[in-house]
């Protein structure tokens, strides 16, 4: 718990065979010894060391409370929101959801509904960008990537010939007066052949 000399004084008392109908705001510290049906606030701007509120064993609040500091030994029937420390005594009883920054629970306190620690936002988690990120944190350069992998030169699978089937004519040239030129010189070829026929090679027998 937070030293006294840390705290607000109490500037404000709800005395105890009081009973207090409505919202109230206050400043610093205030004391609740008899009955509030309403919702207390804190009033930041006018407290400078923070606000507090304090239900005694003999105080009773219907509503909520809105403090820096709440420290209960009362009865409270309504939302608690401690936005520093919540501290509940041995004869606190609680009906309602609390949310605390730090909690302090004596033994004998009760409480009825949710509680919810206040937590700080956690810092923000660079997301993962692959290999190439991971490459650039351990390098320490920013924006360095990680070279691509060389793949491997594609291979040019060439069928068998078949039985019987010669070599492949060359791919035509990519010159098409020169492919007029190559089949003008084929047919001259074929045709002296025809007209002599010792030109042409001899079968095996």
């Amino acid at each position: 718990m937070f030293s006294k000399s840390k705290q607000p004084p109490i500037r404000s008392l709800i005395a105890e065979g009081c009973h207090v109908h409505g919202d109230i705001s206050f400043a610093d510290g205030i004391r609740i010894d008899g009955t509030v049906e309403g919702t207390l606030s804190g009033d930041e701007a006018k407290s400078k060391k923070g606000t507090l509120v304090f239900v005694s064993e003999h105080g009773r609040v219907s509503g909520g409370i809105h403090a820096d500091t709440i420290i209960v030994n009362g009865v409270v029937e309504g939302p608690l929101h401690a936005a520093l420390m919540l501290d509940l005594q041995p004869k606190a009883r609680v009906n309602g959801d609390v949310s605390y920054r730090q909690l302090e629970m004596h033994q004998g306190a009760l409480i009825s509904g949710r509680m919810q620690p206040i937590v700080s936002p956690a810092a923000s988690v660079p997301e993962d960008r692959g290999p190439a990120a991971a490459q650039a944190a351990a390098s320490g350069v920013p924006g360095a990537a990680m070279p691509a992998a060389a793949s491997a030169p594609a291979q040019t699978r060439i069928p068998p010939l078949q039985r019987g089937q010669g070599a492949q004519p060359s791919a035509a040239p990519d010159n098409p007066l020169q492919a007029l030129d190559a089949l003008d010189a084929a047919r001259r070829n074929a045709a002296a052949a025809k007209t002599n026929p010792a030109a042409q090679p001899s079968k095996l027998a």
